[in-house]
C-alpha cells in the first residue's frame, strides 16, 4: 500500500499486542502540513478499530476533542486556517485483550502570550472571534458584551465580514455540541465564556504608558472584574500592585526581609501594559488547563490497562520565509522550532544511533558511517548549558540562548544587545573561520541574527527586540490563578479549585490528573521531570519552564517505541501561503505538482535518504512514514484495504514524472502491507 497514517497505527497496536510495550506516534514536519490531521486520522482509526470497555472513548468523543482544543488552540496565519499553537500527548491506554479502557491528554508549551499579542497578519486563539459570534443575547447581556469596544489592545473583535462572521457563528455551534459530547455541563460552559469575556474585557480596558500603573477605560475593567466575580479593588492590585502585596505577606507570615535571590527573583519592574498583558496571558494558561481537565473527565476510568499508545502533536518547523513573509521570527516561533528540533534529534537518536549500537553489541559489521551532521548542534545554540560542555581552555563555557537570557535577566542595566553578544560570542564564526559552516550568524539589521536549522538546510531570522522582557517573570500572570480561584461566582471558583493543588513549579503543563495506572505513570514522569532537574531551582524562571516542558515531552515519548511520521509540503502554496489547492483532474485523481527544491530541503534536513540507506542494509527496525499534506494524498475515512498476494511481493516502484529519484525510493521503500488486525 502507498503510505498511510492508519497503517502506522496499526502497526503500532499490534507491536502494542506482542511486546506489551507502550508506543508512541510522533509526526515531524512544517507548521501547516498535516501533522494534526494525521494526529486526529491516526486516533479515530484506532478507537474505531479497537474499540473501547463501557464505551468511554469513542470516535465521536475524540472529533469533539479536536473541535475543542482547534478552537482554544489554535489560531489563523495567511498560510493556515488553523495553525497549532501548544503541543500535546494524547494517550490511549489498553487491557490485555487488545481494548481501550481510557484516553488521557497532557498538553504543554501553550503560546499563552498570543492572548495579548499577535504578529502581523496573524489572528488570537480562535474561540475568541467565535464565541463573539455566536453567543445568544442573554449571555452577551450577562457578560456585557452586548456592546463592543471601539478598540481592543489584545486585537479581540468581532468578525468584521458577514461571510467570516457566519462560518464564526457555525464554529461555536460546533464548539457548544463538541462540549456536550464530552459532558461539560452548561454552567461549566458558562463559567468559561466568563474568563474569555474576563480577558477580552481586559484588553478594551487597557493600561496607561505614562504615570501611574492603572488601566485607563476604568469602565471596562469594572466589567472585566464583575464578570470574574471579584471587586474592582482586587482586580486592580492582583494586575498593578504586586509589591504591595508581597510586602502583606511578609508582614502576615512575620519574615523580617527577603534573602537576595528573593530580591532578584521578586520580580522585575513592569508596564501597566505589561501587568495588563500578563494577566490575560495568565487567565488564558489557567482556562486552557481547566478545559483539559474537563476532556480528561469524560476519558477517565479505573479499568486495569497493559500499555498505552501516545499521539504527540506539535506546532512544527515556523520560517516566515516559508510564506513569503519579510518580518523576522518571534520568540515564540524560537520555541516552536526548539521543540521540533529536539524531537529531529530523537529521530536522529533512535534511527542512527541506537541502531549502529545494537549492530556492535551484535558484531555486525554494517557499510554505513553515523551521518556526520546532527540536529543536536542547532539544540544546543538554544538550550546548552555549561553542564553539557566539556572543560576546556575558554574562559567561558558557551551557554544556550535560554540560559542567557535566563543570565542576564538577572543582571541590573542588561539588554537584548547584550544577549545578542553574548550568543555570538559562543556560536557565530568569526575571521577565517566565517567561511566554514556554522549555525548561527550575526544579521546586519539590529538585534537580528539566523540559526541555521534543519540541519543547516532551512536558515531562520530571528529579532531579539523585548526578548528580554518575554524572559522576565510577569507576577500579574501568577497572580491570575488566585483571581480565579477566590472569585464569588461558585461554578467559576468551582472550575479552577482543582489546579490548587497543583505544585507551582508544574503549572505550566496541564493534564496532570487521571485515575488509571498509566496516567498515573504519565503524570509522575513529568511531576519527576520537573522536580528532579537542576532547572528546577530556579522555579520563576521562564526560560527554565520552556526547557523543563520540553524536557517532560521527551521524556514522556523515550518510554515507549517510536513510529515517526515525517509530514511533508510538497509545493510551495501548498500549506496555503500562495497559490490555490490542487484541482481534480478528469479522471478524478488529484492533480500532483511537486515543487522539488522545497521537497529536497526537507528530506535532507529531516535526514531521510540517510535513514532509508541504512534501511536497504537490512534488519534495521526503521519506525517511520512519509505521508504528504492531504490535499495531494487524501486520507481516507476507512481503514487501510486487505492487500491481495499480488501486491505483496514485489513491491511496486511508483513514478510521478517530476519526482526525483531519491523520493521514488522513499515511496516504494516504504509501501509496506499489513493485514488488518482481528478487530
Amino acid at each position: 500500500m502507498p503510505p498511510h497514517i492508519c497503517s502506522v497505527a496499526q502497526r503500532a497496536y499490534w507491536s502494542l499486542l506482542m511486546h506489551q510495550q507502550d508506543q508512541a506516534i510522533v509526526p515531524l514536519g512544517r507548521s501547516g502540513a498535516g501533522k494534526t490531521t494525521c494526529c486526529q486520522s491516526a486516533l479515530e482509526y484506532l478507537v474505531g478499530a479497537a474499540r473501547s470497555v463501557d464505551n468511554r472513548v469513542s470516535v465521536e468523543k475524540i472529533q469533539a476533542m479536536f473541535t475543542i482544543l482547534k478552537a482554544f488552540g489554535t489560531v489563523a496565519t495567511c498560510h493556515n486556517g488553523a495553525s497549532t499553537r501548544f503541543s500535546m500527548v494524547m494517550s490511549l491506554d489498553f487491557n490485555a485483550t487488545g481494548r481501550i479502557t481510557a484516553a488521557h491528554l497532557q498538553t504543554m508549551l501553550l503560546e499563552r502570550v498570543r492572548v495579548a499579542q499577535q504578529p502581523e497578519g496573524e489572528s488570537n486563539f480562535s474561540v475568541f472571534s467565535q464565541m463573539l459570534a455566536g453567543l445568544d443575547m442573554a449571555h452577551r447581556t450577562m457578560l456585557h458584551l452586548h456592546q463592543m469596544a471601539q478598540s481592543n489592545s489584545f486585537g479581540i473583535g468581532p468578525c468584521s465580514k458577514t461571510e467570516e462572521k457566519q462560518k464564526a457563528s457555525v464554529a461555536f455551534a460546533q464548539l457548544q455540541a463538541a462540549m456536550e459530547t464530552l459532558g461539560i455541563t452548561v454552567d461549566e460552559q458558562t463559567a468559561i465564556w466568563r474568563v474569555l469575556a474576563g480577558i477580552y474585557h481586559l484588553g478594551a480596558a487597557g493600561a496607561c504608558k505614562v504615570g501611574r500603573k492603572q488601566f485607563m477605560k476604568f469602565e471596562w475593567a469594572n466589567n472585566a472584574a464583575d464578570v470574574l466575580g471579584c471587586d474592582f479593588e482586587e482586580l486592580t492590585t492582583a494586575v498593578f500592585k504586586h509589591h504591595l502585596k508581597q510586602i502583606i505577606e511578609q508582614v502576615t507570615s512575620g519574615t523580617s526581609r527577603l534573602s537576595k535571590d528573593e530580591e532578584r527573583n521578586a520580580g522585575p519592574k513592569m508596564t501597566g501594559v505589561e501587568c495588563v498583558e500578563g494577566m490575560a496571558a495568565g487567565l488564558y494558561e489557567e482556562l486552557f488547563a481547566a478545559v483539559v481537565s474537563l476532556i480528561n473527565r469524560s476519558f477517565s476510568s479505573s479499568h486495569l490497562s497493559m500499555a498505552s499508545i501516545m499521539v504527540v502533536d506539535t506546532p512544527g518547523f515556523h520560517n516566515p520565509r516559508h510564506q513569503k513573509k519579510e518580518r523576522a521570527a518571534t520568540f515564540e516561533e524560537l520555541c516552536h522550532n526548539y521543540v521540533h528540533e529536539q524531537l529531529q534529534a530523537l529521530f536522529y537518536k533512535r534511527t542512527f544511533m541506537s541502531e549502529l549500537e545494537r549492530y556492535r553489541e551484535e558484531n555486525v559489521e554494517v557499510p554505513f558511517d553515523l551521518p556526520e551532521l546532527s540536529p543536536m548542534a542547532t539544540v544546543s545554540v538554544i538550550d546548552q548549558n555549561s553542564s553539557q560542555v566539556p572543560p576546556g581552555g575558554q574562559a567561558e563555557e558557551p551557554k544556550g540562548l535560554l540560559w542567557i537570557l535566563d543570565e542576564e535577566v538577572l543582571i541590573p542595566g542588561s539588554s537584548d544587545n547584550a544577549v545578542l553578544n553574548r550568543l555570538c560570542s559562543y556560536f557565530a564564526k568569526k575571521g577565517t573561520e566565517s567561511e566554514e559552516e556554522g549555525f548561527l550568524r550575526k544579521c546586519e539589521q539590529m538585534l537580528q541574527f539566523e540559526i541555521f536549522h534543519q540541519l543547516g538546510k532551512d536558515p531562520v531570522r530571528y529579532d531579539l527586540t523585548g526578548w528580554m522582557n518575554k524572559a522576565k517573570l510577569n507576577l500579574s500572570a501568577q497572580n491570575s490563578i488566585q483571581v480565579l480561584q477566590q472569585s464569588k461566582i461558585d461554578t467559576l471558583k468551582k472550575l479552577f479549585l482543582p489546579r490548587s493543588k497543583m505544585p507551582l513549579i508544574c503549572r505550566s503543563v496541564a493534564g496532570l490528573e487521571g485515575n488509571s495506572q498509566q496516567a498515573l505513570q504519565r503524570i509522575g514522569c513529568v511531576r519527576k521531570t520537573f522536580t528532579s532537574s537542576l532547572a528546577a531551582v530556579k522555579k520563576k524562571s521562564v526560560c527554565a519552564q520552556i526547557k523543563l516542558q520540553m524536557d517532560a515531552l521527551t521524556n514522556l515519548v523515550k518510554r515507549s517505541q517510536i513510529h515517526f511520521v515525517h509530514c511533508l509540503v510538497p509545493r510551495v502554496g501548498a500549506d496555503g501561503a500562495e497559490g490555490k489547492p490542487s484541482q481534480p483532474c478528469i479522471t478524478g485523481e488529484v492533480e500532483l505538482t511537486l515543487d522539488v527544491p522545497t521537497l529536497r530541503v526537507q528530506l535532507s534536513g529531516a535526514q531521510l535518504l540517510d535513514a532509508l540507506r541504512l534501511y536497504r542494509i537490512g534488519m534495521a527496525s526503521l519506525r517511520c512514514a512519509i505521508v504528504f499534506y492531504p490535499d495531494i494524498f487524501p486520507l481516507t475515512s476507512g481503514p487501510p484495504i486487505l492487500p491481495t498476494q499480488e501486491m505483496q511481493s514485489p513491491l511496486p516502484v511508483y513514478s510521478h514524472g517530476a519526482v526525483p529519484t531519491e523520493l521514488c525510493i522513499t515511496s516504494s521503500v516504504l509501501m509496506s502491507a499489513f493485514p488488518l488486525f482481528p478487530h
